[in-house]
């Protein structure tokens, strides 16, 4: 009995040396990011992404160090066009929930697929952290992070008014309200707004609302985010500014009705403390 748990234990301690002794798994080194946060997460501790997808709007907010990155174009529901990504023999593919339809054909390329799209500010360092460490940049991941954490409270900080808010998504001529549990709601939030979500519900943190519901609910501010083809928002921009549907709402009276361009509050980036001052100062006066 004795030798036999002898036994066991030195099977124990081989196991545990060649364990110890066995080469860590080698970070990825040809990396494409799908989404602004996690192409902007990569320039910012220092990895290069092999390609990066591109978006509807908010280009000029990636990383200068990212210029010379070539671009993917995204469509749905699988994201990138799959003979183009596999041209850049990519080993990991930072994706979202968005492209999950196309994650099948990107692993089918011999790629690792992982999904990074924080929803939240809170959100965001955590994630920060999990992509330093899946491409080895562990520790300056952990910098970026802590960064990212001082500067959301010092963009919190001192909030004394709390005016109500519709954040409406533009979809052509059709609204959708961000719901608290969307990316730019909890940005609104976290900024002071109150939303005019209650009773209202939808998929993905956005519910269908109509002209009527937004003049009931009466906000003091409207901010509206035109969502389409790039040759479209200037024209869509227009019509969210001056919409005649909601003259009649506080938020039109005392000149509060804003358009946001470029994708802050669309989906996440990086300079989340820099989007939330941004809504605090442009958009709700607190």
């Amino acid at each position: 009995m004795h030798l036999k748990e002898s036994m066991r234990a030195v099977g124990m301690l081989l196991a545990f040396a060649l364990l110890a002794a066995a080469p860590a798994q080698a970070a990825p080194k040809r990396v494409v990011a799908l989404t602004p946060f996690t192409a902007n997460t990569l320039a910012g501790i220092g990895f290069q992404p092999v390609g990066v997808g591109e978006v509807l709007g908010g280009a000029d907010r990636f990383s200068p160090k990212l210029a010379s990155v070539p671009r993917l174009p995204l469509s749905h529901p699988n994201g990138p066009n799959m003979e183009q990504l596999a041209r850049l023999r990519p080993q990991l593919v930072l994706s979202a929930p968005t492209w999950n339809r196309g994650a099948a054909s990107m692993r089918r390329l011999g790629a690792t697929v992982v999904e990074s799209a924080p929803i939240t500010v809170s959100g965001v360092p955590a994630e920060t952290r999990r992509i330093g460490r899946l491409v080895g940049r562990k520790r300056k991941a952990e910098k970026a992070a802590r960064r990212q954490e001082r500067e959301i409270a010092a963009a919190t900080r001192g909030i004394e008014k709390h005016p109500t808010v519709l954040l409406v998504l533009g979809v052509g001529r059709t609204p959708y309200a961000f719901m608290p549990s969307s990316w730019g709601g909890d940005v609104v939030r976290r900024a002071g707004g109150r939303l005019l979500t209650e009773g209202l519900s939808g998929p993905d943190g956005f519910a269908r609302i109509s002209d009527e519901v937004i003049v009931a609910r009466n906000p003091d501010i409207i901010i509206a985010v035109p969502h389409g083809r790039p040759e479209d928002i200037g024209r869509m921009r227009d019509y969210l500014e001056s919409n005649p549907a909601w003259r009649t709402t506080k938020a039109a009276r005392n000149g509060n009705v804003h358009v946001s361009i470029g994708g802050s509050l669309l989906e996440p980036w990086t300079d989340v403390g820099r989007i939330i001052r941004d809504v605090r100062t442009k958009y709700l006066g607190t």
